[in-house]
């Protein structure tokens, strides 16, 4: 009868390892995770590169002389690719955590499933303990037949495959439950970096906001200025234009008076032969000029010059202007038959009122504001409604 509780004992234990040997516990699929978070590591990567191009050329920008709203478009990029940034950065903590909780749900798991199969493993080991080393022996010797004696064989077959297994499921959990503790330090870490990258793109954010506000506020201070001093630049030329209107007015009243007219200093054929007042790149140009929202019609050209260089007269005349303006000293020669010519944002003057000046003849030294030392000069022509302005490089000489 002991035999017979013996087998019973086997079969009972067989049944149970066949109960508690499922399989290891599976969590959800993470590959779906995974490839979320390789799509989302390679935009992040791109906005990044992206948004390295935009500060080297922010870099480039601040070095040259520009407009300061293209620094404020460079800077809106950027703003929007930190933004991104921030967003795949958002996308990819979302997803860490995902997989933390399934890890974590599988860690339990198969800490559970380790802890029962340890209470199994520990039964056995105290029922083996308590039978003592002959007990095997005993049960086969105690056979009533052959075929008890195969059968008693086979039920103790069957513990030892039991115990193997048992002594193997535990060692395997041991090493799963390991696996996992380090995957799931592994996936904390990455959460770690993943939230220090988002703070540190928020900090970056923060700092382009405040780098935009500061040239936002530069640019409206540049923008203000430059509609006062185009809306200065205006009213002295209007101003400069009445007064030759009204020296021209006094010429003509001048000749009906005396009954002859002048011959002028300047004529058709004198068309791209006049020497250069001063050698100098041309800052502006004659025609509209926009600055910002702000256009003025400019009549006439910035050439620019160190200051202090003598400025020429571009042909025989005379002084009818020779004081200050609000664009600086400025002389004006009438070069006869209503030809003038206007020399602006001179430093000093080296002629006067009613001077007679010969072609080349100095007149003054550039002047000019700030960085950009230059001289402002104006032609104007004969018409039938007065002098108008018209673009002085027609009548000076090709210097290519």
């Amino acid at each position: 009868m002991r035999s017979d509780r013996s087998g019973a004992g086997v079969v009972a234990l067989v049944g149970l390892l066949g109960t508690v040997l499922p399989g290891a516990v599976r969590g959800q699929d993470p590959d779906e995770i995974r490839r979320q978070l390789e799509e989302s590591q390679g935009r992040l990567e791109q906005i990044r590169v992206e948004r390295s191009q935009l500060q080297a050329q922010l870099a480039q920008l601040t070095g040259q002389v520009h407009d300061v709203s293209e620094e404020i478009t460079n800077l809106e990029h950027q703003i929007s690719a930190s933004a991104s940034a921030m967003a795949e950065l958002d996308v990819q903590i979302a997803a860490l955590l995902d997989q933390v909780t399934i890890m974590t749900r599988d860690v339990l798991l198969t800490r559970d499933r380790l802890t029962a199969r340890k209470t199994v493993l520990r039964e056995r080991l105290r029922e083996i303990y308590k039978r003592g080393p002959l007990r095997t022996l005993q049960v086969l010797l105690s056979s009533r037949s052959f075929a008890d004696l195969i059968n008693r064989y086979r039920y103790l077959h069957d513990i030892a495959m039991f115990d193997r297994l048992l002594v193997n499921e535990v060692e395997d959990l041991e090493n799963a439950l390991e696996t996992q503790r380090a995957q799931l330090a592994a996936e904390s870490d990455h959460i770690r970096q993943a939230r220090k990258d988002r703070a540190d793109e928020v900090g970056e954010l923060s700092r382009l906001e405040r780098q935009r506000q500061r040239r936002l506020r530069t640019f409206t201070s540049r923008q203000n200025q430059a509609k006062s001093r185009l809306g200065q630049l205006s009213d002295e030329e209007e101003r400069v234009r009445g007064l030759i209107t009204a020296l021209e007015t006094r010429r003509r009243e001048s000749e009906r008076n005396l009954g002859a007219s002048s011959t002028p200093s300047l004529r058709t054929a004198d068309l791209g032969q006049l020497d250069w007042p001063v050698d100098g790149r041309i800052l502006y140009g004659f025609g509209p000029q926009r600055d910002g929202n702000t256009t003025i019609f400019r009549e006439g050209i910035g050439i620019a010059a160190p200051r202090g260089t003598p400025v020429k007269s571009i042909g025989a005349g005379t002084v009818v202007f020779a004081g200050p303006r609000t664009s600086g000293q400025t002389v004006i020669v009438d070069h006869g038959g209503g030809y003038y010519s206007v020399y602006a944002r001179l430093q000093s003057l080296a002629v006067v009122d009613g001077q007679e000046l010969r072609r080349g003849q100095v007149i003054g030294r550039v002047g000019g504001e700030g960085d950009s030392p230059h001289i402002d000069l104006q032609i104007y022509e004969p018409s039938a409604g007065g002098p108008r302005a018209v673009d002085p490089v027609r009548w000076l000489r090709d210097r290519r």
